[in-house]
């Protein structure tokens, strides 16, 4: 026993040392490939060096220099901070593993990485600087003054007396800011950062000033500050963001422009320069420059206050008040929970919201009533046929208007309608009595405009339709046997009645059907997973309508039985059926050009390749192109024709392309037929449901793809059709 534990103590001893040993040769190999200038080779041979010995600190420190040769920063950032915890008794490891953070803006852990050096070496100068910095950073100024004293206390140099300056700055001790940057300049006049910090300064002391001559001291020292730190770097994008500053306040927005513009140029775009620059703009009367540049920082975050009040200001002054209004919306209800913002803040931009808002309702005041359509019940001449069964009565319609809409009503009642949609649909449920004679539908607008449509009332025959399913198989209790496990069953069959058929669904989804037929057949895959029923409902175009439920019974699964095994030596094997199936694939490209009420399309030779490339997946067996389709034809292609098509060829998949003019109404995405007229939305093509209207053609159909490659009138509408 005792053998064999001192033969592990060897072992172990020995692993380690070629461990070590092994570390020390890819290090060896790293420094002669850095040595020649390959430093990613260089770097492979440290990764090895430090994957074999992870103690290695010399491998370390060499892959920390030559990613900081590569401007990695990141990765100079860990190897540091790796360095430091592996040798914590010396604090410059610590001290440097903080200033490379300080690089990568993180200033907690650099903060963390020199508290943990100035534990061990409380006199650790770059400690004391990398704690400064990082603590000012943090905003943290009670940190910031005690590393910032125990610097200068421990040596007073040029450094020490510039991040003094820049502590005292920050806590508006503007008089021993002053002096700490002057000396450093008077100890090192190419000391460039000390100018802009004295720029800084000196714009902080003009909002402190109220007497308009020594503000304009203030901006001369400001601006001569700056030229100085130019002339010892041309590129120093501080010294032209604060001199732009100073232009801004003299109101020399042409060079505050033209100075941020450089500094941009100089590769510097975050948020601060684009605000500067929206400001200056705006001052300077260039309001759409400004919306511009601010658009920049929404795309980041859209929920910037400050930035969006700005932009709220500059389309007011571009007159653009529903903008400006959306923009005040906006900023209201990101302020909502944020303690940064008090009452008078809110209030302020609750007048400011109340006052454009009234100014967007008297510049959209007009006289011209709306235009009102009822689609249902179905009405010729202003006569409406209607079931003498009916205890309650449908109507359905839309309006046209240019302004919103304050109240609908059918006889009275109102009727339920989206309020923040120009041209809405509206649909009422209102009681019918069998003395009622006609219907009254009012639409007034925000400005009192008003419409009225009178449909006088004929009873109609009251015979709901039949319904008879053809597929599964049904008895005459309505109970439709299936598989177990079945998620999914294709149904079909017809609806029987004197007036043509308005409606049929299954469960509240609507089927394909031919709606210009008398006695239509449907059909339409129904999703019956965790359910045991399902309930068709037919209705006619007089409101006569009939609900039937099916009960679903679900059959055992057969149990397969194994035959036993025989001593014949004879193997016969059985062959099984295949769960895979193919199908067939087609494409339907809709193309529109030749419009009517729209510019014309310009066809595109990249079509096709665009289609190609869409559906490169799939093994086309036929493609059907359709060109200027108007309303009526884009309805009875996919209502009636290509359903019948897809039925006869059991066509598995099916993939729709459709090039041409598209709109977007309402949130709503739509293709835009031929014959459409630009001021009506209903002569629009609505595509929503058009997926699932296809997968119930037939229960062949397994999968359908709709592409719009649509030219939208408005930004949003490739977002809605992609």
């Amino acid at each position: 026993m005792k053998s064999i534990r001192t033969l592990a103590i060897i072992l172990l001893c020995w692993s380690s040392a070629v461990q070590a040993q092994g570390g020390k040769a890819f290090l060896k190999e790293g420094d002669a490939f850095r040595k020649e200038g390959q430093l990613e080779k260089a770097l492979e041979k440290y990764d090895l060096a430090v994957s074999v010995d992870p103690k290695l600190v010399k491998a370390f420190q060499a892959r920390a220099e030559v990613n900081e040769m590569l401007g990695k920063k990141q990765e100079v950032a860990r190897d540091r901070k790796h360095i430091a915890l592996l040798v914590p008794e010396e604090a410059t490891f610590a001290a440097t593993a903080a200033m490379a953070y300080l690089e990568i803006d993180s200033p907690a852990v650099a903060r963390r990485m020199a508290e943990i050096a100035l534990t061990t070496d409380a006199k650790n100068m770059l400690a004391l600087q990398a704690k400064t910095r990082a603590c000012l950073k943090l905003g943290d100024l009670d940190c910031a003054t005690a590393a910032s004293d125990a610097a200068i206390n421990l040596k007073g140099t040029t450094d020490t007396y510039y991040l003094h300056g820049l502590v005292r700055t920050a806590t508006r001790d503007y008089e021993t800011a002053e002096a700490d940057l002057d000396r450093v300049i008077e100890w090192n006049h190419l000391y460039e950062p000390a100018y802009v910090a004295q720029a800084e300064v000196q714009l902080l002391r003009y909002e402190r000033y109220s007497a308009p001559t020594m503000q304009m001291r203030t901006l001369e020292k400001a601006i001569e500050k700056c030229r100085l730190a130019l002339e010892l770097n041309p590129q120093s994008t501080d010294a032209l963001f604060w001199r732009s500053k100073a232009y801004a306040y003299q109101k020399e927005y042409a060079k505050a422009i033209d100075d941020i513009s450089r500094c941009m140029a100089l590769g510097r775009t975050d948020r601060a320069v684009y605000y500067q620059r929206a400001l200056y703009y705006h001052g300077f009367g260039q309001h759409q420059n400004a919306v511009n540049d601010l658009n920049k920082i929404l795309v980041e975050n859209p929920k910037d206050v400050p930035v969006l009040l700005l932009r709220a200001e500059c389309k007011e002054a571009n007159l653009d008040m529903e903008g400006a209004l959306k923009d005040l919306e906006t900023a209201q209800k990101a302020m909502q929970g944020d303690v940064a913002y008090g009452v008078e803040d809110r209030k302020r931009i609750e007048e400011a919201r109340t006052r454009i808002a009234h100014q967007v309702f008297e510049m959209n005041r007009e006289s011209d009533a709306p235009r009102l359509t009822v689609v249902e019940p179905f009405s010729k001449d202003s006569v409406a046929l209607v079931s003498a069964s009916l205890n309650y009565l449908k109507v359905t319609g839309h309006i046209l208007d240019k302004s919103l809409l304050k109240a609908i009503t059918v006889n009275g009642a109102t009727a339920e309608y989206d309020r923040e949609e120009k041209d809405p649909q509206f649909f009422a449920n209102v009681p019918w009595g069998p003395n009622d004679k006609e219907i009254v539908v009012q639409a007034v607008d925000v400005y009192d405009n008003l419409t009225s449509v009178v449909l006088k009332v004929e009873r109609s025959e009251g015979v709901p339709p039949t319904i008879a399913l053809t597929s599964p198989s049904v008895g005459d209790d309505r109970v439709v046997s299936i598989e177990a496990g079945k998620e999914s069953v294709f149904v079909e069959g017809k609806v029987s009645d004197g007036s043509p058929i308005r409606l049929i669904a299954v469960n509240g989804v609507n089927a394909s059907y031919a709606p210009d037929q008398m006695n239509p057949d449907f059909s339409i895959k129904v999703e019956v997973k965790d359910k045991d029923r399902f309930t068709v409902r037919a209705e006619d175009q007089f409101g006569n309508s009939t609900d039937q439920v099916f009960t679903l019974v679900r059959r055992t699964a057969a149990v397969a039985v194994v035959p036993p095994k025989t001593t014949s030596s004879t193997t016969v094997a059985t062959p099984t059926p295949s769960s895979s199936r193919t199908g067939t694939t087609w494409i339907i490209h809709i193309e529109n050009s030749n419009y009517r009420n729209f510019p014309a399309v310009q066809s595109s030779g990249s079509e096709a390749s665009k289609m190609q490339k869409a559906f490169a997946n799939y093994s086309v067996s036929k493609t059907i192109n359709k060109k200027n389709l108007t309303k009526e034809q884009l309805d009875r292609f996919f209502n009636i024709e290509l359903r019948d098509l897809v039925r006869t060829n059991k066509v598995s998949t099916i993939l729709v392309w459709y090039s041409g003019h598209g709109k977007s109404v309402g949130g709503k995405a739509y293709w835009v037929p031929i014959d459409a007229r630009k001021d009506d939305i209903y002569s629009y093509f609505n595509y929503g449901s058009l997926k699932a209207q296809m997968q119930n053609y037939s229960e062949s159909v397994d999968k359908t793809v709709v592409v719009s490659d649509a030219a939208g009138s408005d930004a949003s509408f490739y977002e809605l059709t992609r």
